[in-house]
């Protein structure tokens, strides 16, 4: 599946009934490393605040710069390759709250 190109600056929040929790994980990358064999666990977004990126799919890849980013969807394979020394975000949808 072709990965889809976003802009941070068009994210909207969910309707209040379709909010659940939220994981985030931040990754910090010099110049030339390459983080292979990752996968989504849930629906995700990843976005460069930092340098350039690299993220491929078996079937696509797309080169990003600072507030560029791409919707994995769960379960979805994918690798990173930094072009500069780059940071992003990986924000993951969670599974809301069960009852206390």
């Amino acid at each position: 599946m072709p990965l889809q190109r976003i802009r941070a600056s068009a994210l909207q929040p969910p309707p209040d009934h379709a909010r659940s929790g939220l994981d985030a994980e931040a990754v910090r990358l010099p110049e030339g490393r390459t983080l292979l064999d990752r996968r989504a666990e849930a629906d995700s977004v990843l976005i460069v605040v930092e340098g350039r990126m690299r993220i491929g799919v078996l079937d696509d890849d797309a080169l990003l710069d600072p507030g560029e980013g791409v919707l994995l969807g769960a379960g979805a394979a994918y690798s990173i390759r930094s072009e500069a020394d780059s940071v992003a975000f990986v924000f993951s949808a969670a599974p809301p709250p069960g009852p206390i």
